[in-house]
């Protein structure tokens, strides 16, 4: 299996396991599943039991190749609903839960889009809106239009690839950014293309939004993204750092067996990537906002699904094609990476099944956890 890597790269830098299992439904497929047999709770269902082994054998074993502190997968099937697995490294002396909170990095892109096109609904700004009406100030704004910004075919500077960015984050891990400070990374930089020509992923197109998003509706965005977005979800662990409290404690995230979990000032990413949650949270949001109407309306998923041909990419979101899903049909989601985690969130639409990888690692692999939670489904 592959996919689409979308990367927020902030920094050059430098067996416990457990689950958590929903009863099931009754089956899809015909088969009904096994009925409680004192009125009670459900009894066991041998399909459901038999995909858990083999979902915790497989992020165990991939763990334990990987080097990880810490990994997770979190995945929903009409038949076994939703189940969150971890597997830690026993040697670890961190404590972390199915409740610990995980850096989603670009996955975050997910809900600034949500919130955009929500904004666009309301009728609080236009998708073919220019950028001059919002951030005037920066360069080429009046040819640049917020779908482009949406689906990176704006052309304009990825700032996280400015050695200017790289050398400062380096000397002042810690250093707090303002949105405009980002902005003046990328403004220095030529574009890459004249807007529309081209598809070019780029981390500042999201910071821009984000300065989109408080000028329409006259507030923050970490306000903005919890009424447009978190809470239509219902979601209650999932947090914008750097803009509200976080509500629990983060998965230590690592980097050369280095904690790095705190080694930068989530502003450094802003609403590009600042975002955290539990990998359980996640999987709730991919549903209802891919698999249901309670985020986006049937309109704005027309726009969201909207893809350009080159990247794959909608607004804020990857396409993956059939034939890398191991018989799951067409996907849809956000990869994300930042120092010391990386993220895996998809959704495929055929078989209802929703799917969230997690590690603890700048340089570990979410996609190899979930192609062992792929195969497992497939046996």
């Amino acid at each position: 299996m592959r996919w689409l890597r979308s990367l927020l790269v902030v920094s050059s830098l430098a067996a416990c396991t457990s689950s958590s299992v929903e009863p099931a439904p009754p089956s899809p497929d015909g088969e009904t599943p096994p009925a409680a047999d004192d009125g009670g709770a459900p009894a066991v269902d041998p399909v459901c039991e038999a995909e858990a082994a083999a979902i915790q054998k497989g992020i165990d074993e991939e763990r334990k190749k990987q080097k990880l502190q810490h990994a997770g997968v979190a995945v929903s099937t009409e038949r076994c609903k939703s189940r969150v697995f971890r597997s830690d490294d026993p040697a670890s002396e961190d404590v972390v839960s199915d409740d610990s909170l995980w850096r989603m990095g670009s996955v975050t892109k997910t809900f600034v889009s949500a919130a955009i096109l929500n904004l666009a609904a309301a009728g609080k700004l236009g998708l073919d809106d220019t950028l001059d009406a919002y951030v005037p100030t920066f360069p080429n704004a009046s040819g640049v239009t917020v779908r482009q910004l949406l689906n990176h075919t704006s052309g304009i500077f990825n700032y996280t690839e400015s050695s200017d960015f790289l050398d400062a984050l380096t000397a002042e891990p810690k250093r707090k950014y303002t949105p405009a400070e980002l902005l003046a990374f990328a403004a220095s930089e030529a574009p890459k293309f004249e807007p529309g020509t081209d598809w070019y992923y780029s981390n500042t197109n999201y910071v821009l939004l984000g300065l989109v998003a408080e000028k329409a509706a006259g507030d923050a965005i970490g306000t903005i993204v919890r009424e447009q977005a978190i809470e239509k979800a219902g979601l209650t662990r999932t947090f914008f750092d750097g803009e509200e409290p976080l509500g629990g404690a983060l998965t230590p995230g690592y980097h050369a067996k280095t904690d790095v979990t705190n080694l930068n000032d989530p502003s450094c990413a802003w609403a590009a990537g600042a975002m955290v949650a539990t990998p359980g949270d996640l999987l709730a949001w991919i549903k209802s906002l891919y698999g249901t109407d309670e985020v986006l309306s049937p309109a704005s998923k027309k726009e969201l699904f909207t893809f350009v041909a080159k990247g794959s990419y909608g607004l804020g979101v990857i396409r993956l094609p059939a034939s890398v899903t191991l018989g799951n049909g067409p996907g849809v989601g956000h990869g994300g990476a930042i120092v010391g985690y990386q993220t895996q969130t998809f959704w495929f639409d055929e078989t209802k099944v929703g799917l969230v990888s997690v590690v603890s690692d700048t340089n570990g692999d979410p996609n190899a956890l979930s192609v062992v939670v792929l195969e497992a489904l497939a046996q």
